[in-house]
């Protein structure tokens, strides 16, 4: 079984507060891009996962702290065999505000569930996500939401602006931990003014784009503010931090203009692609 793992970027991102139990209540807008890594999975003979991936950096990892082990784990007790090889190919820069690894876990209960035949309720796969991290239920939505509370209150909509998108990671890796702990901006992102902007393809809406985290951003790695302002010297409509970084995503409505700022930097960074809206 073969399963395409979407990554996603945030149009905005608010932090509201921070609440009592540590986490900060937010306020975003997530849609999923055409990049993904991929999920190769098949049965094996034993009561084992066996874990192997193109990316030296995960290879390295306790495999404890896998998020794709930690759904197997969380699973593996509803059926009588449950040994499994997984086959991680991994296209998302890691650390990076693209959720690779949210987007990898969501994906393999939702394989998981396929090939145990578990029929588990869409309720049920919600509350399992939830349970491993506040984005994961957002990948099984298959649309752009709106994301509130810790990230787990979803309200999908449609997105009928057409944006092109220039991605753009130079192999920084940022703790959203890091960044959190800093935050010291709260609520000034106007989430539901970008949000009918969207639904109505009002192009000007993109000026409204917005996260709180790039100052803290931008003071801790000043090279990346250099990233976003040469997209925006280069016709960009709007560059913006995705989640805590440190990817950086450029909007284009022009295909020209795509086109030349591809062109000017593909050579100069870790990692630059273009990419499409994935909504629907």
């Amino acid at each position: 079984m073969e399963r395409k793992c979407y990554g996603k970027i945030n149009l905005s991102l608010d932090s509201l507060y921070k609440r009592d139990d540590g986490y900060h209540e937010i306020d975003t807008i997530m849609t999923r891009i055409s990049l993904f890594d991929k999920l190769k999975i098949e049965k094996n003979n034993t009561n084992e996962i066996k874990i192997k991936t193109n990316s030296q950096i995960l290879s390295r990892e306790n495999i404890e702290n896998n998020l794709i082990y930690k759904a197997w784990n969380i699973l593996k007790d509803r059926v009588k065999s449950c040994g499994v090889d997984v086959f991680l190919e991994k296209n998302i820069p890691i650390a990076a505000g693209l959720a690779g690894g949210s987007t990898n876990c969501a994906e393999m209960i939702l394989a998981l569930n396929e090939l145990w035949n578990l029929n588990l309720s869409d309720d049920e796969i919600f509350k399992i996500g939830k349970s491993l991290g506040a984005d994961i239920p957002f990948f099984f939505l298959k649309k752009s939401a709106r994301a509130q509370g810790i990230g787990e209150i979803l309200s999908p909509f449609d997105i009928n602006l057409d944006m092109k998108i220039l991605l753009v990671n130079d192999g920084t890796s940022i703790s959203s931990n890091f960044v959190y702990k800093r935050l010291k901006d709260y609520g000034n992102i106007e989430t539901k003014k970008i949000i009918e902007g969207l639904k109505s393809s009002d192009k000007n809406i993109v000026k409204y784009f917005s996260n709180v985290m790039e100052d803290v951003v931008y003071e801790n790695f000043p090279h990346l503010y250099k990233i976003k302002n040469r997209l925006e010297n280069l016709g960009a409509a709007k560059a913006l931090l995705s989640g805590s970084g440190a990817s950086i995503f450029a909007v284009f409505f022009d295909e020209e203009k795509i086109n030349y700022a591809l062109n000017e930097i593909k050579n100069d960074y870790k990692f630059v692609e273009r990419v499409n809206l994935i909504d629907d």
